[in-house]
């Protein structure tokens, strides 16, 4: 079975809720980053961020096998937020740990 790199990426604000919601679907650790988005085309900003063009979002990352990704994007669309939640999901080509 093919792993899946899935990667979540929503409002700072529901980074907890959103996280608590995977984590109660998978084993999987979770990656957590806060990131800035520069731009003034984006449908989700709030209008303080379309005026500066800068948006507060934070990332979460993780790997889980391909036929976990449905049922996570469920459980995060099911997650209490109150903002939306972009997604997207990669193959992992290889993968390792180096000790």
């Amino acid at each position: 079975m093919t792993d899946m790199l899935l990667t979540f990426y929503c409002a700072a604000i529901d980074r907890d809720g959103v996280a608590d919601a995977l984590r109660g679907h998978t084993p999987a650790p979770l990656h957590l980053r806060d990131e800035q988005v520069l731009g003034r085309d984006f449908g989700d900003a709030g209008a303080g961020e379309q005026v500066r063009g800068t948006l507060r979002r934070a990332a979460i990352d993780l790997i889980v096998p391909a036929d976990d990704v449905a049922p996570l994007v469920a459980a995060v669309t099911d997650a209490r937020r109150g903002h939306p939640v972009r997604w997207h999901a990669c193959p992992v080509a290889a993968r390792g740990r180096i000790a």
